[in-house]
């Protein structure tokens, strides 16, 4: 084989690409790469496929299908810059034999951690809305809550949700977690309380949602969840609106069935109500969008392909399967580093 050449599809990769570019180029890569990709549909993807190794960090809106891998036989790896894969296609990859990598970076779990509390005060004390407020010339004060002394219940105790919990100790909060795979010894060193998902919605004044997408977690909070919850609790969901019935969400919170939420997403309802909410805050999924948690990984992502087309190991791969019996039983070769 000669230069690898990587496809970057990612929209947060191609934003960095010229950060990265050079550092790819003197690994011996061809970067097929151009701010126009941006733009591109799934119908528009063939073009740009012919003789390409990796595919770098698809997402939700631009997907590699299996139409896709089967007419490029010389890709290996489809590296996604995230820490999510629920839009991956893992099964059509394994089965064409193409490795699946992610990136869950530490920056990038922190950077989600930072959004989450982010939003969590924003919501709670009115952040945005007296600022429209003043933005329209008026100045008058609501009230809000405190959030020092409260409990926090976080949803999925992974990467995530463990540093949304480090950060509640500087508000001397209770917290709760619900994790079907519980880490014991990190929950008593961290002083939270492991309970069923049923009490911690209601007994916390905070529910953060921090699981991934799948058909089991999808929808996980609707109307009998948010029937649980205190009127005075807030909902936080810096993960996927997916998680949440949206329609529940919107009758419990017009209501006031529970005090508000902040969602890192749209809302999927057009012209939904909750926009013209104080007690509701929405961003566009930019939980991530930090620079250094982006580009931590966006690295990764890079070095995980060079990983593959170079016969090692990447550091994460999602189908371990795709490789033989003896490839698997074999020492893990050294990864690249920079």
């Amino acid at each position: 084989m000669g230069k690898p050449r990587f496809l970057v599809l990612n929209n947060s990769s191609l934003d960095m690409i010229e950060l990265h570019r050079d550092w790819l180029i003197s690994q011996g890569v061809e970067v097929i790469a151009d701010p126009s990709f941006l733009r591109l549909a799934n119908d528009q993807l063939e073009p740009l496929l012919a003789g390409v190794h990796a595919i770098v960090g698809p997402s939700t809106a631009l997907r590699v299908l299996p139409r896709h891998m089967g007419q490029t036989p010389t890709l290996q790896v489809i590296s996604l810059a995230s820490s999510g894969y629920e839009w991956a296609d893992i099964e059509a990859a394994t089965q064409r034999g193409i490795v699946v990598t992610n990136a869950p970076v530490q920056e990038g779990s922190e950077a989600v951690a930072d959004h989450t509390w982010g939003m969590l005060l924003a919501v709670v004390r009115q952040i945005p809305h007296h600022h429209q407020l003043l933005q329209a010339g008026q100045a008058q004060r609501g009230m809000a809550s405190l959030v020092w002394g409260k409990t926090l219940g976080i949803v999925g105790l992974g990467r995530i949700g463990r540093a949304v919990a480090r950060r509640a100790n500087g508000f001397d909060m209770q917290v709760l977690a619900a994790e079907i795979d519980p880490d014991y010894e990190y929950m008593r060193a961290h002083g939270i309380e492991m309970v069923p998902h049923d009490e911690l919605l209601k007994r916390s004044d905070f529910v953060s949602l921090h699981v991934r997408l799948n058909p089991d977690t999808e929808g996980m909070i609707g109307a009998r969840e948010l029937g649980l919850m205190k009127p005075t609790a807030y909902l936080i969901n810096a993960a996927r609106h997916k998680l949440v019935d949206e329609a529940a969400l919107t009758e419990a919170i017009l209501h006031r069935r529970i005090a508000g939420a902040a969602i890192d997403d749209p809302p999927g309802i057009k012209n939904s109500p909750l926009l013209e909410l104080p007690n509701v805050v929405f961003t566009p999924h930019i939980g991530n969008r930090a620079i250094e948690g982006v580009d931590a990984v966006c690295r990764r992502a890079y070095q995980n392909a060079l990983a593959v087309v170079r016969g090692h190991w990447p550091e994460f791969i999602l189908n371990p399967e795709v490789y033989d019996a003896a490839q698997l039983r074999a020492p893990h070769p050294q990864e690249p580093k920079e």
